[in-house]
C-alpha cells in the first residue's frame, strides 16, 4: 500500500455511479497468482537487495534515528501477544466488526508485516483515513523497511479507504496509478493457484488485495495479496490468535532462515497507534474504558462475523 497526500476534509474517491457499476461488473480474481511474486529480475535482484541487512547500516538507521524520532519498539512475530494487545487496544466506535483484528499482508513483497484499521479515523461505517505511521509493522533491519519507516514519516503515510454500499469491494486512494481494492472473500468464493492447487482462506477473516491495471472492472491485475486475520480480542478482552498466525510464524521463520516468499522477518518495528479523536475527547459512545488488562476489549458480541 501507499499514501496519499493529506487533505484536511476527506473527499470520496467513488462516485455513487461509479460504485453501482464496479460492484456490478467487477469480479474478484479466482486464481491466485500474484504479479510481484513472478517477475525474475525483481525476485531474484531487486527484492534480495532491498531486502539486505547492507552490514548493519539499516539496523544502525533504525535504533539511532528511527526509534527515537518515531517511538518506534522492535517487536517479535514469535513472541506475539503483548503487542498484539497494544496494537488492538483502541477502536474507533464506527469501524464495523469485520475490520477489526490484527491483519498479515501475506505476500507483499515491500517489506510490510501486519496492521490494524480499526483504530484509524472512521467518519462513517464506509469511510476511513488512516496513517500508516502507527500500527503498520515492517522489517526492522533490513533496507526496504528502514526506507518505508522514512517515507511514512516523512509524508504523512495516509491511506484513505472507503467501503462499497455492497459490502464486499473497498477502495484504497493512494499515489499509484491503478485502481487498488479490497474484496471480502466470501463463502462459496474460489481461489486457486496456477496449478489449480486451492488456497486456503476463511470466510469473515481474510480478504483479498488487488490493484488493477486501471479503474476499470476486470482490467489486469498489477499486484495483489492475502490480508488475513491473525489476532483480534474476544469479549473478555484477550487475544486470540487464529490458524493464519501459525501461517505468519512459519513464514517469517522460514524467510529468515532461507529468505523466501511470503517475505516477512521475525523483527518488525512499529509505532502504536494513538487514540482515536473521540476517545481522546471522552465521548460516551468513544470512550476508552480500560479493563484488567489495560485495553479497551470488542462488544460482547463474537467479534467475527460467522
Amino acid at each position: 500500500m501507499s499514501a496519499v497526500a493529506h487533505d484536511s476534509e476527506p473527499k470520496m474517491a467513488i462516485t455513487p455511479a461509479e460504485w453501482e457499476e464496479w460492484e456490478s461488473q467487477a469480479h474478484p480474481p479466482t486464481i491466485y497468482q500474484p504479479p510481484q511474486k513472478m517477475a525474475a529480475f525483481e525476485m531474484n535482484c531487486l527484492y534480495p537487495c532491498l531486502r539486505s541487512y547492507c552490514c548493519g547500516v539499516p539496523a544502525c538507521v533504525r535504533c539511532c534515528v528511527l526509534k527515537p524520532c518515531c517511538n518506534q519498539r522492535i517487536v517479535s512475530i514469535s513472541q506475539p501477544d503483548e503487542w498484539f494487545a497494544e496494537m488492538l487496544c483502541r477502536t474507533h466506535p464506527l469501524c464495523p466488526d469485520k475490520y477489526k483484528g490484527v491483519f498479515w499482508m501475506m505476500d507483499n513483497v515491500a517489506s510490510e508485516g501486519v496492521n490494524t484499521l480499526q483504530d484509524g479515523d472512521w467518519s462513517s461505517p464506509r469511510f476511513m483515513r488512516k496513517s500508516a505511521k502507527y500500527n503498520w509493522s515492517v522489517d526492522a533491519y533490513n533496507i526496504w523497511g528502514s526506507i518505508l519507516s522514512c517515507n511514512f514519516w516523512l509524508r504523512g503515510g495516509v491511506h484513505q479507504f472507503e467501503a462499497g454500499p455492497g459490502g464486499k469491494w473497498m477502495h484504497i486512494k493512494v499515489l499509484f496509478h491503478g485502481s487498488h481494492w479490497i474484496y471480502e472473500l466470501q463463502p462459496g468464493d474460489k481461489l486457486s493457484r496456477p496449478d489449480g492447487s486451492p488456497v486456503d482462506f476463511l470466510p469473515g477473516h481474510d480478504f483479498l488485495r488487488v490493484s488493477y491495471a486501471e479503474q476499470i472492472p476486470n482490467s489486469e491485475v498489477d499486484y495483489s495479496y492475502l490480508l488475513r486475520r491473525v489476532a483480534y480480542l474476544d469479549a473478555q478482552g484477550k487475544v486470540v490468535k487464529t490458524k493464519a498466525y501459525d501461517e505468519l510464524l512459519e513464514a517469517a521463520r522460514r524467510c529468515c532462515a532461507q529468505g523466501q516468499l511470503p517475505f516477512i522477518t521475525d523483527a518488525q518495528a512499529v509505532t502504536f497507534a494513538k487514540m482515536p479523536e473521540q476517545q481522546r475527547m471522552g465521548d460516551a459512545v468513544g470512550a476508552l474504558q480500560p479493563n484488567s488488562g489495560g485495553f479497551t476489549p470488542l462488544p460482547t458480541t463474537d467479534p467475527i462475523p460467522a
